[in-house]
């Protein structure tokens, strides 16, 4: 299976994925070969969060009915995806990998202290622009702010490296939000004092534990706005993965959510679901066709899932208005 290199959650969704994402679990590719640090198994990072105050400013108007705004209400990509960083890197020296080590947990801190200005502050323009489609720090903030938070658990971090033009990196493994197993790289650049989050990319995760695998098709020859698991229910196990694969002939995404029993996942649409009492669970995102992903999703409790994908289709319906939405059970042990 292709590591795949997405765009991370918030920015690839629209509003109203956004409004359920996982904010700030952001990794980049960096392939490098050096020592692991261990962190305690799936446990917040304890620091406290360091960063820069940003300048006055406010985020970039958008004409209603704009392209850039239609393409944003849609979750549509405003920039093309970054490169990943293709130099191999050079394992650190323990100096440096003390350096990498603390900008991670730093960068981590800010994101569980709620607040999109500090973990906001600790991003490059370069990585605002392929995550947001803008330089502007207030538009990814604005973005944000329609988020519900995230708490992000660290497990552990892994091949620290340097690159020659001065930028760190490491593969990080994370649970989000309880149950969102991610391995993410994050590529780091000093900037005024600050290590500042430059790339990211999602790797393959591998969370341990006793393993549950179902395909799910997104997308077919026959339907392109379908979500299809080959099987609608599973007992619950340790880990859960969804294999997903993307069948269709346009991008698509698929994020797990808990809605209120009984909800109809059609009031995430039209409003009558508050989005309150809606449960992000995780999700593959920015997923081409031909293309396939896996999510693990950790410890998961038994009950009521929904599959649903909110890319757009050609007139900007969103895929879920066209039936692009599954329900999953997990079953309780027997």
């Amino acid at each position: 299976m292709s590591e795949s290199q997405q765009r991370h959650g918030l920015s690839n969704l629209p509003v109203l994925g956004r409004l359920l994402a996982a904010s700030g679990v952001a990794l980049a590719l960096v392939v490098g070969q050096g020592g692991a640090i261990s962190a305690q198994d799936a446990s917040p990072v304890a620091t406290e969060c360091v960063a820069p105050a940003l300048p006055p400013g406010t985020p970039t108007p958008m004409k209603e009915g704009s392209p850039e705004a239609m393409g944003e209400m849609a979750g549509m990509e405003a920039t093309p995806a970054a490169e990943a960083t293709a130099e191999p890197g050079t394992p650190a020296d323990e100096a440096t990998t003390a350096e990498i080590t603390a900008a991670i947990e730093n960068y981590i801190a800010c994101t569980n202290s709620g607040d999109p200005a500090k973990f906001v502050a600790l991003e490059t323009e370069n990585y605002l622009t392929y995550n947001y489609g803008s330089t502007n720090p207030y538009d990814a903030i604005a973005s944000e702010e329609e988020g519900g938070g995230v708490t992000i658990q660290l497990v552990s971090i892994n091949n620290p490296v340097t690159y020659s033009d001065g930028r760190v990196g490491a593969e990080v493994d994370a649970i989000a939000n309880d149950h969102w197993y991610v391995k993410v790289a994050w590529t780091f650049t000093e900037e005024d004092g600050y290590w500042k989050l430059d790339e990211e990319t999602f790797l393959t995760p591998e969370p341990d534990g006793d393993t549950a695998v179902v395909g799910v098709a997104l997308g077919s020859a026959d339907n392109e706005y379908s979500i299809t698991p080959n099987t609608p229910s599973n007992t619950q196990s340790e880990v859960l993965v969804f294999h997903v694969t993307n069948g269709g002939a346009e991008a698509h995404e698929m994020i797990v959510l808990q809605l209120p029993a009984g909800a109809d996942p059609a009031g995430l649409l039209d409003g009558s679901v508050s989005f309150d009492q809606v449960t992000f669970i995780g999700g593959v995102f920015g997923l081409e066709p031909g293309d396939a992903q896996d999510l693990a999703l950790v410890n998961l409790e038994p009950g009521d899932y929904t599959l649903i994908c909110f890319f757009p289709s050609p007139d900007g319906t969103p895929h879920a208005a066209l039936g692009m939405v599954a329900t999953f059970t997990v079953d309780p042990p027997a």
